[in-house]
């Protein structure tokens, strides 16, 4: 009798569970049949394995890391999470540099993501307290800064933000809050010989204080420097600069006296003293005020299989070693990622062999940025916003950089870049690069060397380059560059003003004797000012370059390295080439639409040439130009909305 009685029970257990199962099977497929995504608080919960953890600002780090009892920092998920385990940090903003304490791997990485999409940032910036009146409008607060003046420790420099939004130093003359915008002052700092230097102009005020520590930043042609004024007044001042440079600089600007704040946004921060001074906007609180105080959000010098996924970066930065493989950064957004005010020349550690000693060039180009070092790594769906330098520094091999937004970079203007190449085998693809103070992609032999073999330059949306500087170019890469196995191609590079009249800006400029390219279905529009600007400026007595299948709107420079085929010279009656067949050039009505597509009528139809790996999506015979008549237009850029993405 008591058998029966426990099997009637095991029974009526196993068919509640039948219909608790069967009636959660029929409610997903309703929610499923209506287009409801089961992406839930229970979905990341079931997807928390026992190697998965939580952060939340109102956690504890003596919690055991569980969605009911989180830890409280980053770090200490990150000193505890195996391979396999993810982070999954609640909204809130983290004022730490997360450190991992072991790598993930291949099969199984270790990810740092935000929980359901909720809105982490991992800041590098702490708030200021303890304000007081110093004078007039300008406040005062004691605080500790890791950097007295600009002494560029690891391209530290001080940094101060109100609501979110970095605020200029005191300086002369005044400007805005837009460093790639500046107002700069004109004639001239002039060479006397080595490092020594004259600053002149007769507006230059004179100052209670004397001008002896402040920083000069002064650039023409393609150098820019900076320098430590040493005296003089009254219109003139000396200085040494930190590298010689015998044409002088035409314009320039003051900063690092306290004297020179003047005008409401402009602060000063005097390091002996440890005090910052602050002339807050109108109508802004002190209490948003904040400082940078550490340079980087995550650290994974010697760390690989890292997953980022859906954070914010602030005042920080994200580095890497030789010793990485595999990190992925995955719909970050990260803004003042960078920030240095002088340029010192590049250590001679960083210089790669027989390149020259013009080390200034590539000041803090290889130390700003996204930091990818290593192999294998990838950012991708991110916005990159807001460097001195680089946006993202590509060191090793295979690297992919893909359909991110990456602006207002270089502020500086030394060789950084937004996307800075070294090694071989990257790929930098559908990415919208806008707004940086000289190139927009940069290969440079300082660091770099002679072999950027097989790098792959395709998809991009390029425009609002070189806005500091000039004789450059979107795409740039110098000297004697071996550029063989890869591919610049499917760019759209438009829309460029030259920042002085006396040098050009360019499209695509291979530089002193780079040579092995391949260079086809670009399209370069809108490229004005200057002296000697063009669309594409290639040559050079070693190697070859093939031009296949563009569309050059403005005039070109090419030699006897040149192949070219089957593009449109819109603004060229001819070209210097070593082979050329079934181009376009100025003395033919082209007929392009407004997108530069090709128009029913248009000589270019079937006018091309069968090149293989080039021309294989034509219908029929190649047309002539970027794009093939008939086909749906290719598009370059990033899918994102830098506007939208703000929330």
């Amino acid at each position: 009798m008591l058998g029966a009685i426990i099997k009637h029970l095991i029974d009526s257990v196993h068919r509640y569970i039948h219909i608790f199962l069967a009636t959660l099977m029929l409610l997903s497929s309703l929610i499923v049949a209506v287009g409801i995504p089961i992406v839930s608080e229970f979905t990341q919960v079931s997807n928390a394995t026992s190697s998965s953890y939580f952060v939340a600002p109102t956690g504890s780090d003596s919690n055991p890391g569980t969605l009911g009892q989180p830890f409280r920092t980053i770090n200490r998920c990150a000193d505890v999470v195996k391979p396999g385990g993810t982070c999954f940090i609640r909204a809130g903003v983290y004022r730490e540099t997360v450190r991992p304490a072991l790598s993930g791997s291949a099969a199984a990485p270790i990810t740092f993501a935000a929980y359901n999409n909720e809105a982490v940032t991992v800041s590098g910036a702490d708030p200021v307290k303890g304000w007081v009146k110093f004078r007039g409008s300008i406040f005062q607060a004691k605080v500790a800064l890791p950097v007295s003046i600009y002494q560029d420790s690891g391209f530290f420099a001080n940094q101060l933000f109100i609501e979110g939004l970095m605020m200029p130093e005191a300086r002369w003359p005044n400007s805005g809050i837009n460093p790639l915008r500046p107002t700069l002052a004109g004639c001239c700092v002039f060479s006397q010989g080595g490092s020594a230097a004259t600053v002149e102009n007769d507006a230059i005020p004179n100052l209670s204080e004397g001008w002896s520590g402040a920083t000069v930043w002064t650039n023409e042609w393609y150098v820019t420097r900076t320098g430590t004024i040493t005296g003089g007044s009254n219109g003139r001042l000396t200085a040494q600069m930190t590298a010689p440079w015998d044409r002088g600089g035409y314009w320039f600007y003051l900063v690092g006296k306290l004297g020179l704040l003047d005008s409401e946004g402009e602060w000063f921060y005097d390091g002996a003293s440890q005090t910052l001074y602050f002339w807050p906007p109108r109508g802004k609180a002190l209490s948003s005020v904040e400082v940078k105080e550490r340079n980087f959000a995550f650290d994974l010098t010697d760390r690989s299989y890292i997953i980022l996924r859906n954070l914010k970066i602030f005042a920080s930065t994200i580095t890497t070693s030789d010793a990485s493989e595999g990190v992925v950064i995955d719909g970050i957004r990260a803004k003042y990622i960078s920030h240095h005010m002088t340029l010192p020349p590049l250590p001679t550690s960083e210089q790669a062999p027989n390149s020259d000693d013009a080390l200034i060039l590539a000041s803090h180009a290889h130390d700003t940025g996204i930091q990818l070092r290593g192999v294998g790594h990838t950012l991708r769906n991110s916005i990159i916003e807001w460097s001195s330098g680089n946006g993202v520094l590509l060191e090793g091999r295979k690297h992919t950089v893909e359909n991110n937004i990456i602006t207002s970079s270089n502020y500086l203007v030394s060789y950084a870049a937004p996307v800075r190449i070294n090694g071989t085998e990257h790929k930098i693809t559908s990415n919208t690069i806008s707004n940086t103070g000289r190139d927009a992609i940069n290969i440079d032999w300082h660091t770099a060397g002679f072999d950027v073999s097989s790098i792959d330059i395709g998809y991009n949306d390029i425009s609002q380059f070189g806005l500091l500087s000039t004789d450059l170019g979107a795409i740039y890469a110098c000297c004697y560059i071996n550029l063989q196995g890869g591919a610049i191609h499917h760019n759209w590079i438009h829309s460029a003003d030259a920042f002085s009249p006396f040098w050009g800006t360019r499209g695509i400029y291979l530089d002193i004797e780079t040579y092995n390219s391949k260079i086809h279905h670009n399209i370069v529009w809108n490229i004005n000012g200057g002296k000697d600007s063009f669309y594409l400026a290639v040559g050079g007595p070693r190697g070859y370059h093939q031009i296949f299948n563009n569309t050059f709107l403005g005039p070109v420079s090419t030699d006897n390295s040149v192949e070219a085929r089957n593009n449109i010279f819109a603004a060229s009656s001819n070209i210097i080439a070593s082979q050329q067949s079934n181009n376009l050039f100025s003395d033919t009505i082209l007929r392009l639409n407004s997108d530069f597509t090709l128009q029913p009528n248009s000589p270019a139809i079937n006018q091309g040439v069968t090149i293989p790996g080039i021309t294989e999506n034509s219908i029929g015979i190649p047309d002539i130009g970027a794009y093939e008549y008939g086909i749906l237009p290719w598009k370059a850029g990033s899918n994102l909305n830098l506007r939208n993405s703000e929330s």
